[in-house]
């Protein structure tokens, strides 16, 4: 039987398709450019997603930091007018101004929806303005996944500078040297304002001024308290731990105890609060002089066993007040009640004037 020529045609159009030559290749391409088949739209449909999703958060971004950009300046304007007017101001009035400040732009590609603005005194000194808007999504929202709205928030907080107390250094800081507890005195701002924070409890400023162990604190300086903050002291004690340096800071295996005392002012005195603990004493002395045990001329008390004094007129500029701290307190072990292994004198806060009532911001 004669064989046919075309018996190894399959072969060589196979071949073709596995490795086409340059007129095969042009085949193909004229087959794909020409195909009408669906497959196509899906192809298409499915890369154009992504390129939308890049194009719509590119666009919708850069609409939301300009919104937010709108929102924080205006909040920083309202808490800057808000603090300056001060507690009895129109703040009703400041919040009608943000929002037709805020509307006059949504024609400018600026859109915000469910425009909130919150505004309040955190303390007596600062004024604080949270805001939160949405942006409406315009290519994002077509998408799958994405949402409609793109959330923002600022916040503002202003301070006004009010003229402050100052402290000097203080003229005596002696801790007894024969103890054989360890005891070191600290000194820190306080804000009642603030005592519930969970990190600060309204202490800041905390710096270590003596010890008892000879520690040179060179380079120690007085914490200047804001508007609202109160001049306060901090006692550690570290039971018979004075020649145990390695004890000193250990917060465990030691008996260690640690007493603030928050100062707050009544009627111009100032009130300690020292967990209901006698362990302070204060005298008011008219001058450095004064400021020496009665034995000595001066009006320090003297004396075991007795009950702490305190002082009962305000600190006046030019005096002196006196702090004998007992490192022991009634309760907390044994104790001789003399009051004066910690002696502290600090020369009355002269006022300090910053500025005419100036303002500014802080976040």
């Amino acid at each position: 039987m004669q064989k046919s020529g075309r018996a190894s045609k399959p072969y060589v159009e196979n071949l073709a398709l596995d490795c086409p030559s340059r007129q095969g290749r042009e085949r193909v391409i004229k087959r794909f450019l020409g195909c009408r088949k669906g497959n196509m739209a899906v192809v298409f449909g499915v890369g154009l997603i992504p390129i939308l999703g890049a194009v719509g958060l590119a666009v919708d971004y850069a609409r939301a930091v300009n919104a937010k950009s709108l929102v924080q300046a205006e909040g920083d304007s309202l808490a800057l007018s808000g603090v300056q007017q001060g507690k009895d101001g129109n703040v009703a009035h400041l919040v009608a101004h943000f929002r037709h400040a805020t509307a006059e732009r949504w024609g400018h590609g600026y859109w915000l929806d469910n425009l909130a603005i919150d505004t309040r005194w955190i303390n007596d000194a600062d004024f604080q303005v949270h805001v939160t808007a949405r942006v409406p999504t315009t290519i994002l929202g077509a998408l799958p996944g994405y949402g409609d709205f793109v959330d923002i928030a600022t916040l503002s907080v202003a301070r006004i500078a009010e003229p402050r107390w100052v402290y000097k250094e203080p003229a005596v800081a002696d801790l007894d040297p024969e103890a054989s507890d360890y005891n070191r005195i600290y000194v820190y701002c306080f804000d009642k304002d603030k005592k519930n924070d969970p990190e600060t409890k309204g202490r800041t400023q905390m710096r270590a001024m003596a010890d008892n162990a000879g520690t040179n604190y060179a380079e120690f300086a007085m914490p200047q308290c804001e508007s609202g903050e109160n001049l306060s002291y901090r006692l550690v004690n570290v039971r018979n731990a004075r020649l145990q340096p390695h004890l000193w800071d250990r917060q465990t295996g030691v008996e260690r105890y640690e007493f603030h005392t928050d100062t707050v002012y009544d009627q111009g005195l100032p009130q300690y609060d020292l967990g209901g603990y006698q362990i302070l004493e204060t005298v008011l002395c008219r001058n450095l002089n004064e400021c020496r045990p009665v034995s000595q001329g001066g009006v320090i008390p003297e004396g075991v066993n007795r009950t702490p004094q305190r002082a009962n007129q305000p600190c006046a500029s030019g005096k002196y007040m006196y702090y004998g701290w007992e490192d022991r307190p009634p309760g907390l072990g044994w104790t001789d009640r003399d009051y004066d292994d910690i002696r502290v004198i600090v020369e009355c806060p002269v006022m300090e004037q910053v500025g005419e009532r100036s303002v500014r911001l802080i976040r």
